[in-house]
C-alpha cells in the first residue's frame, strides 16, 4: 500500500511538472499579444482623444495633450494637402498662360496709335493729349463736351516760334499748317516739353533715330486695353523745328510701309478744310475720341488757318537782302541818338517772331554777349556780315551754312534791351568795326 503511494505520488509530481512548463510558456506567448491589444486599445483612446483636442484646440488650448495633439494633426493636413495642391497650382498656372497668350494678340492689334511708320525705328509717342489743361493752359470743357479756350500769351509764343516752319513744309508737302501746329501745341504741351526745347525740338513724339542722333527718356505706355506704364525709349533729335515738321510731314505723306496712304486723308488735295483733315486724324492718329475737338477749338482760337496761306515774306532789294522779319515796327534807326551811337536798326516785333537770315551766308558768331545778349552773326558771299541780337533763343551753330530767309532764331528782350525787338546791323566786313557799319535801311530799303 505504501508502495503504491509513493507511484501515485511520484505520477503525480512528473504530472504535474508536465503540466507547468507549457502553461508558462503559452503565457508568455500570450502575454505579447494581450500587450499589443492593449496597446491598440490604448492607441484608439489616443486617437479619439486626439480628435476631440483637435476640435477643441481652435476654440481653447488648455491641455498640453491637445496641443502637441493640434499640431501632429495639423502637419499631417499639411503634408496631405501639399502632396495633393501642387497639380491644381499647376494647372491654373498653365491655364493663366494660355489666357495672357490668347490675350496678348488682342494687344498689339490695338494700339493707342500707329507703331509702324516708314522705318522701323520711327514710332509716335502715345503720351500725348491725355490731360488737355497741362497741354493747352486756359482750356476748358463746358457741360455739352464742348471744348473751349482763351488766348495764352505762353501758346500764342510758341505758335509765331513754329508757324512760319509749318506754313513752308505746309506748302512744300501738301498739307495744312494750320493742323500741323495745332497737333503741335497738344502733343509738346505748348513747347514746355522736354523732348519740345532745345536742343531736341521733338514736337510729335515721334520715336527712333533721325540722322543718326536720339535721346533717351522715361515715357508712358498703353498695353493697349488703358494700363500704363513706364518705359525708357529713344526720340528722335532735331536740329531745329522745321527740320522736326519735316520729317513729321514725310510721315503724313508717306504713311506706313504696310500703307503708304494711311495718312492720306489729311492731304489737302483729298481733305476741303482743316476740319475734315482734323476728323480723319481722330481714331487714326490718336484714339482720344475729341481729338478733332481739340484741334479745331485750337485752330479757331489762335487763328491758325492764316498759315495755311502762301506768303511771299519780305521782298529782295536791289542789293539781294531781304528784311529779317516779317511782321516788325521801326522803334529805332541807324546813326547819332542823343549822345550816343546805334549801330544799327531795331525792329520791334513780338516776343517768338520768327528771325530770317537776311542773306545766304556762313554763321561767325552764336553766343551770349553782355550787351547784345543772344546774338548771331552771319558773314556772306559779298563779304559783307549781318548781326542780330536781342534773340530770345538763337537756333543755329558757328560755321553752319545758312539759306536767305531760313529761321535762325526768335525775337526776344536779352542782353542790355528794354523791350522784345531785333536790333540788326551790317558790316562791310566780319570784324563788326563801327567805322565799317553801314545803315541798314539804306540795303534793305534802298533809300
Amino acid at each position: 500500500m505504501k508502495k503504491f503511494s509513493k507511484i501515485v505520488s511520484a505520477m503525480y509530481l512528473c504530472l504535474q511538472a508536465c503540466f507547468s512548463t507549457p502553461l508558462t510558456g503559452w503565457a508568455k506567448e500570450f502575454q505579447p499579444v494581450e500587450e499589443t491589444t492593449e496597446q491598440v486599445k490604448q492607441s484608439t483612446e489616443t486617437t479619439e482623444t486626439t480628435e476631440d483636442s483637435s476640435d477643441l484646440s481652435s476654440e481653447s488650448s488648455t491641455a498640453e495633450s491637445s496641443e502637441n495633439s493640434t499640431v501632429s494633426s495639423s502637419e499631417s493636413s499639411t503634408e496631405s494637402s501639399s502632396s495633393q495642391e501642387p497639380p491644381k497650382k499647376e494647372k491654373q498656372k498653365e491655364e493663366t498662360i494660355q489666357e495672357v497668350s490668347k490675350k496678348e494678340p488682342a494687344v498689339v492689334q490695338t494700339p493707342q496709335r500707329p507703331q509702324e511708320v516708314p522705318t522701323p525705328q520711327t514710332m509716335i509717342d502715345k503720351e500725348a493729349t491725355v490731360d488737355l489743361s497741362c497741354s493747352v493752359p486756359s482750356s476748358s470743357v463746358t457741360q455739352d463736351g464742348t471744348i473751349h479756350f482763351e488766348k495764352d500769351e505762353s501758346v500764342d509764343g510758341f505758335i509765331r516760334k513754329i508757324g512760319e516752319s509749318a506754313r513752308k513744309i505746309g506748302q512744300e508737302k501738301d498739307l495744312y499748317a494750320s493742323v500741323m501746329i495745332a497737333q503741335a501745341i497738344l502733343e509738346s504741351a505748348s513747347g514746355q516739353s522736354q523732348l519740345a526745347q532745345a536742343p531736341n525740338y521733338n514736337l510729335f513724339g515721334i520715336k527712333g533715330t533721325h540722322n543718326g542722333k536720339s535721346v533717351s527718356m522715361v515715357t508712358q505706355e498703353d498695353l493697349g486695353n488703358g494700363t500704363l506704364y513706364a518705359t525708357q525709349a529713344g526720340f528722335r533729335v532735331y536740329e531745329n523745328y522745321e527740320d522736326c515738321f519735316n520729317d513729321y510731314a514725310t510721315l503724313l505723306k508717306e504713311g506706313l510701309t504696310s500703307d503708304p496712304n494711311y495718312y492720306a486723308g489729311v492731304w489737302k488735295s483729298n481733305a476741303d478744310d482743316y476740319q475734315e483733315a482734323t476728323k480723319f486724324l481722330t481714331g487714326r492718329y490718336a484714339t482720344d475720341t475729341q481729338y478733332n475737338q481739340k484741334l479745331n477749338g485750337l485752330i479757331e482760337t489762335y487763328d491758325l488757318t492764316t498759315y495755311d496761306k502762301e506768303i511771299q515774306g519780305a521782298p529782295i532789294s536791289a542789293a539781294g537782302y531781304k528784311v529779317p522779319l516779317n511782321h516788325y515796327t521801326i522803334s529805332s534807326s541807324y546813326g547819332n541818338r542823343g549822345s550816343e551811337f546805334h549801330r544799327g536798326l531795331d525792329m520791334a516785333a513780338n516776343q517768338g517772331e520768327p528771325i530770317h537770315a537776311s542773306k545766304k551766308g556762313r554763321v561767325t558768331k552764336a553766343e551770349y554777349h553782355y550787351s547784345w545778349g543772344n546774338v548771331v552773326a552771319i558773314e556772306h558771299e559779298d563779304g559783307m556780315t549781318t548781326l542780330y541780337a536781342h534773340q530770345q533763343q538763337y537756333i543755329v551753330q558757328p560755321d553752319d551754312q545758312v539759306e536767305q530767309g531760313q529761321i535762325i532764331g526768335y525775337v526776344g528782350s536779352t542782353g542790355n534791351s528794354t523791350g522784345n525787338h531785333l536790333h540788326f546791323e551790317l558790316c562791310k566786313d566780319s570784324n563788326l568795326s563801327q567805322s565799317l557799319l553801314i545803315d541798314p535801311q539804306s540795303v534793305l530799303f534802298g533809300n
